[in-house]
């Protein structure tokens, strides 16, 4: 495998939970001593039940949620270890699109106005010619810049967030879930740019994902994840056509294309 961008090493956390009157607090395992790499350039897919930990999982990769124990690295560096600058440098590299985009924007800002921010709160300024340029990466117009959330579809939203997530040339995009509130036909259109944008500049993908169909045709190798662990991963073709774990079996069972050997 190449030099990895992003390298996790037994990662585990545990969430308090409240308990009853008189009782102590209960701990929840939401991920459990979890490693994982992902090379330059490389599509990693993270599949799994509802419930199995990975969006945790995909939060901590990029310091949104702190591990309770193991180690995050990414370019080499300990994310638990940087500084608040340190960590503002992190999110310059590692970028997130999330699942629903009309709740990942501000309904109060345009377009143009959550481009420039992202460059705004890096200290660094931005012209109008290079917010339409960001734009036309992912196949919209200047026209949207004056627009707001609520003026575009869905599948145009997601296209403005991953031009968020394009504004500071990350090295690593993490996609939790990113087409999961689209139409079927919109979603292919998401999927086909994420896709562009990993052969033409070289990012690094996080996918995360209930759907293996989905991670099988964009995804370089495969994580299945299942109650907090991992259970299985190797190439995306050879899970898909030789599933060893129960839950991977199962997974694939779900999906429409799927052809389990004899």
């Amino acid at each position: 495998m190449s030099e990895p961008i992003l390298e996790m090493t037994n990662v585990s956390k545990r969430y308090r939970t409240a308990g009853g009157f008189g009782r102590r607090r209960k701990g929840f395992l939401a991920v459990d001593g979890v490693s994982l790499r992902i090379g330059r350039g490389e599509a990693l897919g993270l599949v799994g039940e509802s419930g199995s930990g990975k969006s945790t999982l995909a939060r901590m990769a990029n310091g949104l949620v702190v591990p309770t124990s193991g180690t995050v690295r990414t370019d080499g560096q300990d994310v638990a270890c940087l500084s608040r600058r340190g960590l503002r440098r992190l999110r310059r590299n590692v970028a997130m699109v999330f699942q629903d985009p009309l709740a990942s924007l501000n309904p109060r800002q345009t377009v143009r106005q959550t481009l420039a921010n992202v460059f705004h709160a890096h200290g660094e300024a931005t012209s109008t010619a290079e917010l339409v340029a960001l734009l036309e990466s992912v196949g919209l117009d200047a026209d949207y810049l004056g627009r707001y959330p609520h003026e575009a579809s869905g599948g145009q939203l997601q296209r403005v967030a991953v031009a968020r997530a394009l504004a500071l040339k990350p090295d690593l995009i993490i996609a939790d879930e990113p087409t999961s509130a689209l139409d079927v036909s919109v979603r292919a259109q998401i999927l086909n740019l994420l896709a562009d944008l990993q052969r033409d500049q070289g990012i690094s993908f996080l996918h995360v994902s209930h759907d293996l169909a989905v991670i099988r045709l964009y995804s370089d190798r495969v994580a299945v994840m299942q109650r907090g662990r991992i259970v299985e991963t190797g190439p995306s073709d050879e899970i898909f056509r030789s599933p060893q774990h129960s839950c991977t079996r199962a997974l694939v069972e779900a999906t429409p294309e799927a052809e389990l050997p004899a």
